[in-house]
């Protein structure tokens, strides 16, 4: 049943609930034995930028053959990397085809059911739920991964508790930070244990200022700018201040495909006609989605490669100085010849294993500021 489209048929209405009402749920995978784990895909309420009522999929995974401890098992909530803007980008309608690009990243986390997390994976609002995907749009992101959470505590025999983790690579470290700064607001019933980050995008501002610069990143601005667009229709009549009609021609492509696909009929550059990051309103909103200047009540641990071409390591390096200077616990490892896939590894292999440290309280963390 890869990507099952009856399953991810919307409710016409919308049901009335709560954000993070489970909705549906349905059997991907069985477990075979210990170590192996179930795997269910998800339907839940949530709500967009604006406080309309959405509904969002996703993955959870567990496994049957771990005991369940006496306050239930940790939860570890996944923000996956970048995948596309379509509903087709899923990662939840290709986790058990042959589409490895989106499996992949969820395949890395899902093994720490077999450390007794119970492993939720938001798609993200608009990936598999209605409307185009909020790229790098915070609250959106945030939002989506909290309330998977909450969703997943009402599968069946699931047996979680309160305790969570999060963890994210690269766009999902994105996720993952907005999820950590929201919480306490949005889901004060989760007790954040600690939050792991593998190459995440944090200076939103640079990477959109970056297809101004250089031609070759303009299809990254349009990304960026196409992810603002979704969380903030309003701004659809401003476009031409930033973009080219090309650019414009593109963005709504983009709402039709994913990145590892050839686009038919891309327009040629240029796409961008002014840097976004000096027009308004386009300014302030990349500005609010920077990561990095409130510090949360939970401790970070950040891996990036040194060799990361997709995600320079200076950008960590400037969202851990802020987070220093506003008093933050946070460490940051990196990795000696690592490239961007790379801090995925080691966020799911070691960051995992934090994790499950600090929910046994036997790992006391350490600080790179």
């Amino acid at each position: 049943m890869p990507g099952d489209v009856e399953f991810y048929s919307i409710p016409d209405p919308i049901p009335d609930g709560r954000h993070g009402d489970l909705l549906r749920y349905q059997l991907v995978r069985a477990s075979t034995g210990a170590g192996d784990a179930t795997v269910f895909r998800i339907m839940y309420l949530s709500e967009t930028v604006a406080g309309a009522s959405t509904v969002v999929t996703g993955l959870a995974a567990l496994d049957p053959a771990s005991p369940v401890p006496a306050g239930g098992r940790p939860l570890l909530l996944h923000g996956h990397g970048t995948t596309g803007l379509a509903d087709a980008c899923a990662p939840s309608r290709a986790v058990d085809a042959d589409r490895d690009f989106y499996a992949t990243d969820f395949l890395g986390v899902e093994n720490a059911a077999s450390a007794g997390f119970a492993v939720v994976s938001t798609d993200y609002e608009g990936l598999g739920g209605p409307g185009i995907h909020p790229y790098l749009v915070g609250i959106s992101e945030g939002r989506s991964m909290l309330d998977a959470g909450l969703a997943a505590r009402q599968l069946p025999d699931i047996g979680a508790g309160d305790a969570v983790g999060l963890v994210g690579f690269s766009q999902g470290g994105h996720a993952a930070m907005f999820a950590a700064q929201l919480a306490g607001e949005w889901a004060p019933e989760l007790s954040i244990l600690g939050v792991v980050l593998g190459a995440p995008a944090t200076e939103i501002s640079t990477l959109a200022r970056s297809g101004s610069e250089r031609s070759e990143y303009g299809a990254l601005t349009v990304s960026i700018v196409a992810g603002l667009v979704a969380g903030h229709p309003e701004l659809e009549d401003q476009l031409p201040t930033v973009l080219s009609p090309s650019g414009i021609e593109l963005l709504h492509l983009l709402g039709e495909h994913c990145f590892d696909e050839s686009v038919p009929s891309m327009p040629g550059p240029p796409y961008v006609v002014a840097d976004p990051t000096t027009v308004e309103p386009f300014a302030s909103l990349l500005a609010v989605n920077n990561t990095g200047h409130v510090a949360v009540g939970a401790p970070i641990l950040l891996f990036h490669g040194d060799g990361d071409r997709s995600v320079p390591p200076t950008h960590s390096e400037a969202m851990m100085q802020r987070l220093c200077t506003v008093g933050q616990l946070i460490e940051r490892r990196v990795l000696a010849g690592g490239g961007h896939v790379d801090s995925a590894d080691a966020a799911y292999r070691d960051g995992v294993a934090w994790l499950r440290g600090l929910a046994d309280r036997t790992l006391e963390p350490s600080s790179t500021c």
